[in-house]
């Protein structure tokens, strides 16, 4: 029989055992309690009743006696109804009474008790109360003397001798539930006192039979641990104790197999770290290098021979205040207790065997082995990936100073044409205005036609400035109600009266640059107020959510736009109409697109040719949405 069948027959019998104590501790308490309630519901509450039923007899008689003593209206009134109430409740209680557990003489005795009792009743205590309630003082008084007090007498004595019988039967059962009580609880003591024996039987069996082969397997398994493998190791039977001394063998024998391979292993992991492109060096904790593959080798130009015993120091510059970070590398780990660096690539400075001195990757690992601590440095040349960043940095700034070039440029040149353009323009102003009379129509088409390209060219000027202004000057973002953004663009652009604008919905409040938004809704509203070719134009700005951004839409009924222009709209210097009969400069539409683009969001148009546009973009939904409850209409 193996240990574990042995364990369950065991456990099992003391299992059952256990149950059957418990069993008869639960069928004895049950029975006490069903005892006890009997006792409650068969004698404790009849006792009760009757005490009540007494204490309102007395009552009874006592009220009939006050009304006597102090025989006014209100006195006899009050009194009359206490008997009332009381002969009631009496009647009440004494037929729960009945309904109680009664024995043979307690019925006997509740027979007698209720023939004196309704003879008291009947003839002394309602007589009584009834001459009372007419005002016949003498005759309730005697009454009370001739028939309530030689009537009570015999009431008291068999109501006294129904307590009696009561509380004897009370006292007789309690006694055998106590009894019984005893005899459980001395069986109970006796069975916990054979569950300890057997108990301590147990112990024994399990000490002979599993603890003390444990210990010599113990002993077995600590000489493995510390190597001694030569032993002998013999399996003496087929429960678990003699299974675990046999795979405690197997693990023998697998342990003296895998020490083999370690073996080969560290043979093969010689010739990985023999091949690898990056230097390994193993240091002990006083900072001398143990082993230093050929990579090493090449990069600091040391032979293994000679480097191997030697500091790791020699493998970094000397102390200087530039580089005291990163010499005496190992020795600073060492007093600190432990470096935050370790284990984590950094740049620092190496020197080669010649004395040259060049920038390195160094990664440091702790290895424990044991009371001794080793560390394993992989370093890397990044001489050449030096070079490369220094040469991207130094194009960055040519870059940098490229654009700073351009930006004075766009200023200078912006100064230097609108200079002579404001010259031209005042003189086309003086020479329509004072020689008005000596041009022809021609000749006025001419001047007319040369004012407005001067002033085409000054707004094209400012267009290319506010262009190349996007994304370079910025200002400081603050939250902006976009309804009062759009009033005041619609106020600043005054469109006709035949064109009619509506805010369909409530628009967000939004993080931005003031300016930047404002000239997104300034040159769309434009753009269809300018194009507008309908006797009763319709503008409509609506808003919605879409994911995480806000969607605008910037609808008109005006001419529309064939697909094929939907991109070239957004280029620069683009017009779909002559500029000629309608002032545009083509800057709008793709300074809005820029802008738009710089806040993360996409601008797109839909249209029909006929039957007007609609221009969508989109922007992040930086703050929270803060509605107004209505749309706005100009």
């Amino acid at each position: 029989m193996t240990i574990r069948s042995r364990l369950i027959l065991i456990l099992s019998v003391l299992v059952i055992f256990l149950l059957g104590i418990e069993m008869l501790g639960l069928f004895g308490m049950s029975n006490a309690i069903d005892g006890l309630k009997t006792v409650y519901h068969n004698r404790a509450i009849p006792l009760k009743q009757v005490a009540e039923i007494e204490s309102l007899l007395l009552r009874n008689r006592i009220a009939i006696t006050a009304a006597l003593m102090m025989p006014t209206p209100e006195t006899i009134r009050k009194k009359t109804a206490v008997v009332d109430q009381d002969i009631e409740t009496m009647t009440r209680i004494w037929q729960a009474y009945m309904t109680t557990y009664l024995g043979a003489e307690e019925k006997e005795l509740a027979a007698q008790f209720a023939q004196d009792r309704d003879k008291f009743i009947t003839e002394g205590i309602i007589p009584a109360a009834t001459a009372l309630r007419k005002n016949e003082i003498g005759e309730a008084y005697r009454i009370l003397i001739e028939k309530v007090r030689p009537l009570y007498t015999p009431v008291d004595a068999s109501i006294k001798a129904l307590v009696k019988l009561q509380l004897d039967e009370i006292s007789r059962e309690y006694d055998r539930e106590q009894s019984r009580y005893e005899t459980i609880r001395n069986i109970l003591i006796a069975s916990i006192a054979i569950a300890l024996v057997l108990a301590a039987l147990i112990s024994v069996v399990l000490s002979d039979a599993i603890f003390r082969p444990l210990e010599n397997v113990v002993t077995i398994a600590r000489g493995v641990a510390v190597g001694d493998f030569m032993q002998e190791i013999e399996v003496r039977s087929n429960d678990e104790i003699g299974q675990l001394m046999q795979a405690l063998k197997e693990m023998r024998d697998s342990l003296v197999d895998t020490i083999g391979q370690i073996r080969d292993s560290e043979a093969h992991t010689r010739a990985l770290l023999s091949n690898l492109i990056d230097g390994v060096a193993s240091i002990d904790e006083r900072g001398v290098i143990k082993t230093f593959n050929p990579a090493a080798e090449r990069i600091f130009g040391y032979a293994g021979s000679e480097i191997i015993g030697h500091d790791v120091n020699l493998l970094f510059p000397k102390p200087r205040p530039a580089w005291d970070r990163d010499a005496d590398y190992f020795r600073k780990y060492l007093e600190a207790g432990k470096s935050k660096a370790l284990g984590v690539t950094s740049e620092v400075i190496g020197l080669r065997k010649g004395g040259t001195m060049f920038p390195m990757d160094l990664a440091v690992v702790e290895m424990q082995g044991g009371e001794r601590r080793m560390f394993v440095a992989i370093v890397r040349d990044i001489s050449e990936r030096k070079m490369v960043e220094e040469q991207k940095a130094r194009l960055m700034d040519e870059l940098e100073s490229a654009n700073e070039e351009l930006r004075n440029f766009a200023h200078v040149v912006s100064h230097d044409l609108k200079a002579p353009l404001r010259a031209i323009g005042a003189l086309a102003d003086w020479l329509s205005t004072d020689y008005a009379d000596k041009f022809d129509v021609e000749g006025k088409e001419h001047m007319r036609l040369l004012v407005s390209r001067v002033h085409r060219m000054s707004n094209l000027i400012d267009g290319i400035l506010q262009y190349s202004r996007v994304g370079r000057v910025r200002e400081a973002l603050v939250e902006l109600d976009l309804n009062q953004v759009v009033l005041e663009v619609i106020d600043l652009l005054s469109p006709p009266a035949n064109i009619t604008i509506r805010v369909e919905n409530p628009l967000p409040r939004i993080i931005a640059e003031p300016t930047r938004i404002q000239q997104i809704f300034q040159n769309l509203l434009s753009n269809a107020i300018n194009y507008m070719d309908k006797p009763q134009g319709e503008i409509r700005i609506a808003c919605c959510v879409e994911g995480e951004q806000w969607k605008f839409s910037i609808a008109d009924n005006g001419p529309g736009i064939e697909a094929r222009h939907f991109e070239r709209i957004f280029q620069l210097f683009q017009t779909l109409a002559p500029r000629d009969r309608i002032e545009s400069t083509g800057v709008g539409l793709a300074l809005v697109k820029k802008i738009v683009e710089m806040y993360g969001g996409q601008i797109w148009v839909d249209s029909k040719t006929g039957e007007g546009s609609t221009f969508f973009f989109t922007l992040p939904k930086i703050a929270a949405n803060i509605n107004s409850d209505k749309g706005i209409e100009t």
